[in-house]
């Protein structure tokens, strides 16, 4: 009787033992994460930026915790940073947090951008690098798509499906139809002979 209670007690000590050691290793890097709290200390250090509709992002703060985020869980650092404005939460708490805000602009460098696309059935002039067509700054009303030649219209067609492309295809249509500038897009628009080609 003495040894089949031993017995039972010993596999209910291993039995325990593996289950630790399947939670050790199931946890991220090996940590305790199941038991650690998972919120906002003191020397977790929060990262904020912000990233533009071109996929740059601009560092804004790395520092210790604020005060304000002290004690918050990842539930409540949505409700503070909600999804509908624009943040997305990359959070390794209590570790690190990153708080990352979507803007609705180009990033200072992309901003002067330009490229050639077509709106409504019209050469359109958009504001940024090639693949970003949210912003129409205008329609070139003179340059229906139908006057275009079948070149430069198939190029256009493939400019408003530039991700698509192949990345050869990508870089002739940026050397092609996108402009560092306001004025070099002038330029281009005024020797339109040469697009055509």
């Amino acid at each position: 009787m003495k040894i089949r209670l031993w017995w039972v007690l010993l596999s209910l000590v291993v039995a325990g033992g593996l289950f630790f050691f399947y939670l050790l290793s199931a946890s991220p890097a090996g940590s305790l994460s199941f038991w650690k709290r998972e919120r906002v200390n003191p020397r977790t250090v929060v990262i904020m930026e912000r990233e533009f509709l071109c996929g740059e992002r601009e560092l804004l703060s790395e520092r210790e915790a604020p005060r304000e985020l002290i004690g918050l869980g990842l539930s409540q650092l949505r409700e503070r940073f909600p999804a509908s404005a624009g943040w997305r939460i990359e959070a390794n708490l209590p570790v690190a947090l990153k708080l990352v805000r979507r803007v609705d602009d180009f990033c200072p460098a992309h901003r002067p951008y330009r490229h050639l696309g077509l709106k409504d059935g019209y050469m359109a002039v958009f504001e940024g690098p090639l693949g970003f067509d949210q912003r129409v700054l205008r329609c070139e009303k003179e340059l229906p798509e139908t006057a275009l030649t079948p070149g430069l219209r198939e190029k256009l067609h493939r400019a408003m499906r530039f991700r698509e492309q192949p990345v050869a295809v990508q870089l002739e249509l940026r050397q092609e139809l996108e402009f560092r500038s306001e004025a070099a897009l002038n330029a281009a628009l005024e020797n339109l002979d040469e697009l055509q080609e």
